[in-house]
């Protein structure tokens, strides 16, 4: 009896394992994304462009980004004037990147979810198969 009751832990232990795996491969952010016709409707250049800009503008007004420009020499009238030159490709690219970029990181929330993850499967097994961590 208890040969057969530590095969079949040791068979649930290798699944927890595996989907462990599984789940801690995929990524955090998906790429898919929506692909339209060939034909662009008429105006959505005009409102992508708009989106784009507003994209820019909200990261240009921080307190952060700011200051840095400030330092650089840069005043608002010519960071809108240089943005104003980019094509709306340029501009897209631009933005797209921008909100790529994680402020602060994000890498630290999923490393403490796996870990708890995995501290709550080790507590279930123990406690599934009786056994009892003693430290001296």
């Amino acid at each position: 009896m208890n040969r057969v009751k530590k095969l079949y832990f040791r068979q649930i232990a290798a699944v927890l394992i595996f989907s462990l795996l599984v789940i801690g491969s995929v990524p955090a952010e998906s790429m898919a994304y929506v692909v339209g016709s060939n034909q662009p409707e008429a105006g959505a250049s005009t409102q992508a462009r708009a989106a784009d800009m507003a994209d820019v503008q909200r990261v240009l007004e921080s307190k952060i980004v700011s200051g840095k420009l400030k330092e650089m020499g840069l005043t608002i009238s010519e960071i809108k004037s240089r943005l104003d030159k980019l094509s709306d490709q340029e501009l897209h690219q631009f933005a797209s990147r921008m909100n790529s970029l994680a402020p602060g990181g994000d890498g630290g929330l999923g490393v403490v979810v796996a870990v708890l993850i995995i501290v709550i499967l080790v507590i279930v097994i123990l406690q599934l198969t009786h056994h009892r961590v003693v430290v001296q």
